[in-house]
């Protein structure tokens, strides 16, 4: 099998074995062909002409030609490691060169996010006149009270809300099933949505509608969350993404175990969900400080939940 082949049919395993998003397929999509485009001639599009060697020399011209960042490369580096561990498990090839490839380290960057405050400037409506205002609440409500994916939102139907549990089935990435609870803020807003709740097309089963009884897009709930953004001066680079890290920041701030927060977003590894202890460094600190005054108190609760 030569390297075009190999590639496609690693394509065809991503999309149709591990089910992985379309999205995410075009990036590996990406990230490959690029890697392929670049071999040196010497190599003719053959996997036994690739090793270590041209993996490291790839990953050099990189740097010095793209001018990649620390994080690019760790994701292209990511992609080599997938596509030959495949090549490794499916016989075509006898060992991994991608095997002793390291990643350059990145400073750990803040999440951005919202505080409670502006959570609830989100929450309390759009304009007045705006027909899909009980529908965008809702929205947004789930997106920052949830922590779920975009896609996870936009592919809800009405029968994954499980009112008398208080929860959602959701479908997060590569088909896997978790439930979410509602708090009582979230439950109220989808009980409103689901009394209101226009009629959709015949055989749509979707929970949420755009105008025309379909189900609603990923660009809808982009457009009116950035309208709800710009209505109340917030930073214009907060996205559905970023309530989610909001959801997520919020919780660790409530002392959430990172296991219990692991779980809420559907992370595979916990070590995914650790960037958050790095919000609430002056939280941790004075916690460690009311520890030599012999205990500490019980934390109080907000005024309104979150």
């Amino acid at each position: 099998m030569n390297l075009a082949t190999a590639i496609a049919t690693y394509l065809r395993h991503l999309s149709a074995e591990r089910q992985l998003a379309p999205r995410t397929v075009r990036a590996y999509e990406y990230d490959l062909r690029r890697f392929a485009e670049m071999l040196p001639e010497s190599c003719q599009g053959e996997l036994a002409s690739i090793d270590a060697y041209v993996l490291k020399d790839y990953l050099a011209q990189l740097r010095e030609e793209r001018d990649c960042r620390p994080a690019t490369l760790n994701r292209v580096i990511s992609t080599l490691r997938g596509f030959f561990g495949w090549l490794v498990r499916t016989g075509e090839v006898a060992t991994d060169p991608s095997a002793g490839l390291r990643r350059p380290r990145q400073p750990r960057k803040l999440p951005l996010h919202l505080t409670a405050d502006e959570v609830r400037d989100l929450l309390l409506g759009g304009e007045a006149d705006d027909s899909n205002r009980l529908r965008d609440r809702t929205v947004l409500t789930l997106l920052a009270m949830t922590g779920i994916r975009l896609s996870e939102l936009t592919g809800l139907d009405a029968a994954d809300v499980d009112l008398e549990r208080g929860c959602l089935r959701v479908l997060g990435k590569g088909r896997k099933e978790r439930l979410v609870p509602l708090n009582p803020i979230a439950r109220q807003a989808v009980v409103e949505w689901l009394r209101d709740r226009p009629r959709p097309r015949p055989g749509c089963p979707a929970l949420f509608l755009d105008r025309h009884g379909d189900r609603i897009s990923h660009r809808t709930v982009q457009y009116l969350l950035g309208k709800a953004v710009k209505r109340l001066g917030l930073d214009p680079r907060i996205s559905p993404h970023k309530l989610r890290h909001t959801f997520a920041t919020l919780l660790y701030g409530e002392a959430v175990e990172l296991r219990d927060i692991q779980e809420l977003l559907g992370h595979a590894s916990v070590a995914t969900t650790a960037i958050y202890t790095h919000t609430n460094v002056d939280r941790m600190r004075a916690a460690v400080e009311k520890l030599k005054a012999g205990g500490r108190k019980s934390p109080q609760s907000p005024e309104e939940p979150l």
